[in-house]
């Protein structure tokens, strides 16, 4: 095997274990997403 072709399979593997979490959590679906937390106050809108 050449070196090319070693250095791919290495690349094709880090991209697929990198890959792996996502695909997993995608087909669960049992948990939502978390709300976002509020970071900027909009004082224009508030209520006196």
């Amino acid at each position: 095997m050449s070196a090319g072709w070693i250095v791919f399979v290495i690349c094709v593997v880090f991209v697929i274990s990198g890959a792996l979490p996502l695909i997993s959590k995608r087909g669960g679906g049992s948990t939502p997403p978390l709300p976002r937390k509020e970071t900027l106050h909009d004082w224009r809108n508030e209520k006196k």
